[in-house]
């Protein structure tokens, strides 16, 4: 059986988005129509869209005022050009028109006829791009134009919403992973010490890049944030060419140590990203990830990076289904759960589908070789005493959906600290 190539995946799951006949068409909009309405802090009741080109009635971007300071935003279908990082203020409900993913197959690409589109207006497309800010290769600033996305603030929500990116490529200075999600939360720009173990790094503030060199790069103002839920969206399943974000959700690292607390992840749907599917980086605490659907990575689908953050406790991802790993990077690197340093996580219920055992991974049995990796002695990954990994009720399939018996459902590094438990 031959492993599925690039160009067969991306035919089969990131077509170009059928509208049909012009008078089927969402209307399209540009970002200057809607962006100043989420950042600021004004809530009209109603605020009639201008589309653009001629001829076309826009709809209507409603808002109500909900526990004092916060604002509910309901838009109506529509393709939304988003040109940057856009911070979404704490309090802020950001509604589409419907939900885009079908609940008997969320394979199935929605009517783009009912749905809200928000679409990136630019993508990375060279590999040699400065995205992490490496030895000082970026000013603050510089990475929020370079993550098209949202930024969630505390007490925010994203729900029933369509979102594609347009990176072509994940640029080398990104092999570590330092963001460029969908949905990011506060914290550093830089991916923190990652060239190495993490034990020396326990108990240290600040941000630093991939070789533990400082900077004072952040998003937003760099501290952890909580309550943020993100709840029927669907992600990178409207461009061809392999067109899409880094990441579908990044938690980062913060710059204090604070945690990031009650981030929940349900019903999303990505169908093809450049870098990891979903990764909780640092001092995540008390959140979940569940009844989602996340395909075709260039990197591991469901990830904790707890690395040397204090107490990355309270983490479950349940009930989601994960499949081909690593497929935009060649097979290279991914595998369908990984943790790299963690405190208590749980993994449980989940459906991870593979490609045949890669015997040609590049850096060891790191792709495709089993369904859940637990790192250690790399990524700055610390396990604490008492720490506990756990899986429970979990199956690993082939693209097929038969068991796979040829390699171990987890595996985990020769003298590791982590502490596993299964059945």
């Amino acid at each position: 059986m031959s492993r599925p190539g690039f160009v067969d995946v991306l035919i089969a799951v990131a077509p170009w988005l059928a509208v049909g006949s012009a008078g089927d068409a969402p209307p399209a909009y540009d970002a200057a129509s809607w962006k100043g309405l989420i950042t600021g802090s004004d809530c009209p009741i109603a605020t009639t869209l201008n589309p653009k080109g001629w001829g076309r009635q826009g709809g209507e971007l409603l808002c109500e005022r909900t526990g004092g300071s916060g604002r509910h935003f309901r838009f109506p279908p529509g393709m939304f050009d988003i040109d940057e990082q856009v911070v979404v203020p704490a309090g802020t409900t950001i509604e589409g028109n419907e939900n885009p993913n079908d609940p008997s197959d969320k394979t199935v690409s929605p009517d783009p006829s009912t749905q809200t589109f928000f679409v990136a207006t630019s993508g990375v497309s060279n590999p040699r791009a400065n995205y992490c800010g490496t030895n000082g290769n970026l000013a603050q600033g510089d990475a929020q134009r370079l993550r098209i996305g949202f930024l969630l603030l505390s007490n925010t929500v994203v729900k029933n919403i369509n979102f594609q990116g347009k990176d072509t490529t994940r640029p080398w200075d990104n092999g570590s992973l330092c963001g460029g999600a969908a949905f990011e939360t506060p914290g550093c720009v830089s991916p923190g010490f990652s060239n190495g173990v993490g034990n020396g790094w326990v108990g240290k503030t600040g941000c630093f890049d991939v070789a533990g060199r400082a900077n004072n790069l952040i998003t937003g103002d760099g501290k952890g944030v909580e309550n943020v839920v993100i709840d029927s969206v669907r992600l990178n399943d409207m461009l061809s060419g392999g067109q899409a974000t880094q990441i579908a959700v990044w938690v980062a690292q913060t710059q204090d140590g604070s945690a990031t607390k009650n981030v929940r992840v349900t019903n999303l749907v990505s169908m093809l990203t450049r870098g990891d599917g979903i990764n909780f980086h640092g001092n995540v605490q008390d959140s979940v990830v569940e009844d989602s659907r996340v395909e075709n990575t260039g990197d591991d689908i469901f990830a904790v990076w707890g690395g040397y953050a204090t107490s990355p406790a309270g983490i479950v991802f349940r009930n989601n289904v994960g499949k081909n790993a690593g497929v935009t990077r060649n097979y290279g690197y991914g595998v369908c759960i990984a943790v790299y340093g963690a405190m208590d996580v749980t993994f449980t219920g989940n459906k991870c589908y593979d490609p045949p055992m890669n015997h040609a991974c590049q850096h060891g049995a790191y792709c495709n070789s089993c369904m859940a990796y637990v790192h250690d002695l790399w990524f700055g990954a610390v396990y604490p005493q008492g720490d506990l990994i756990t899986f429970h009720d979990n199956e690993y399939l082939s693209m097929e959906g038969v068991p796979i018996t040829d390699r171990p459902s987890i595996r985990t590094d020769k003298g590791s600290n982590a502490h596993i438990a299964s059945s």
